[in-house]
């Protein structure tokens, strides 16, 4: 999975510190069960995995009403372009035998998708995305436990639904390894949520966002949870502390996860207003192969709708990019792939003028 630079608007106008996330390679490719291979049990099941692609590349909880969208997903064969079946062994839930379950496998058509973003006003949040550590404690039988990457038990439960409903929203989650390096860090520290130590055992591993959760039963039965996102380059912007209450573990950590891609996108996605037009520079190419790079990384962005060449010149491409995005967004997002850099802020331009920026080309990370 590739790995891309991710700068916030704050830290391009101060040129201090910088992070990591990923690109989601699997944001359009969404696998469903359905009760059987015929074509009336397809069309349902790809109505459904429809709904979770535009979940993923809105950023939104639930998709709201509207007749396009309803019928986009009454006929979701328009918006994808090849599927399968496949069969897998999974638990019954009442008995604990072992059944097998038809799944359906679909990969939907990118700017097909986008194109019903845009005719709806939906918002639109690019593949690049913040890549997450979760540190999670739970406590159970008066003792504590971290949830790591290979976890028994409760904490598989925990574990599991972590990862489904971060597939589910389109966000990358891992937790630790918790071997013999990680074992330094103290639960009391985690549970204490000690910053200094918890981000002191964090720096082994690449990510944009921590989430500390602790989750311990109360009273009535259930389980009460505290969960709080936190950045390593200290973005205040992305904190966020909340509580929730739930059955069980597993339901307190899937809505964290929900919590987290929601605030995700409240910084991401880009809203549809108005569609804008920012005079961008691009230096570093040199090389009509250089230049073919540049547009194509521009032109595969979520968030921009067209590119136009204005010239060329031996050390410059200059371009007009097209996007409903605000000038200070779209900069955080171009850097975020980590293929630019910020060159200079070109200098402030007449009143009425297109907003001119210029950045350079690094190439592929």
């Amino acid at each position: 999975m590739a790995r891309v630079r991710l700068l916030s608007a704050c830290v391009v106008a101060s040129a201090a510190g910088t992070a990591w996330a990923e690109v989601v390679p699997w944001l359009y490719d969404v696998d469903v069960a359905v009760a059987s291979q015929g074509d009336a049990d397809r069309r349902r099941g790809a109505g459904a995995a429809l709904t979770e692609v535009l979940t993923r590349v809105t950023g939104l909880r639930e998709i709201p009403f509207s007749a396009k969208v309803d019928d986009a997903i009454r006929d979701s064969e328009r918006y994808y372009v090849r599927y399968g079946f496949a069969t897998r062994d999974i638990q019954g839930e009442e008995d604990g035998d072992v059944i097998a379950e038809t799944r359906l496998e679909i990969h939907f058509e990118r700017n097909t998708v986008l194109e019903l973003l845009r005719q709806t006003g939906l918002p639109v949040w690019s593949a690049d995305r913040p890549s997450v550590l979760a540190w999670v404690v739970l406590e159970r039988d008066a003792a504590r436990h971290v949830v790591s990457a290979a976890p028994v038990g409760v904490a598989e439960e925990v574990a599991l639904t972590m990862h489904r409903e971060a597939r589910r929203r389109g966000v990358v989650v891992t937790f630790p390894l918790m071997d013999l390096e990680d074992r330094g860090l103290r639960v009391t520290d985690l549970w204490g949520r000690f910053w200094t130590a918890i981000m002191g055992a964090s720096r082994r591993y690449p990510c944009d966002l921590m989430l500390l959760g602790r989750i311990a039963p109360d009273p009535d039965g259930g389980v009460s949870s505290r969960w709080e996102i936190m950045s390593p380059n200290g973005d205040k912007e992305l904190a966020e502390t909340f509580d929730h209450r739930g059955a069980s573990a597993a339901a307190a950590a899937g809505e964290a996860v929900h919590r987290l891609a929601d605030a995700m996108a409240r910084r991401f996605a880009v809203r549809g207003g108005d569609l804008g037009t920012i005079s961008l520079t691009v230096r570093g190419a040199q090389t009509v192969r250089g230049y073919a790079a540049v547009l194509a990384y521009l032109q595969s962005r979520e968030y921009i709708t067209r590119v136009d060449v204005s010239a060329v010149e031996p050390d410059a491409l200059h371009l007009r990019l097209h996007s409903r995005s605000a000038r200070d967004q779209l900069v955080e997002l171009l850097l975020m792939g980590g293929y630019l850099s910020v060159s200079r802020i070109a200098s402030p331009t007449p009143p009425l003028a297109v907003p001119r920026l210029e950045l350079t080309w690094m190439g592929a990370r």
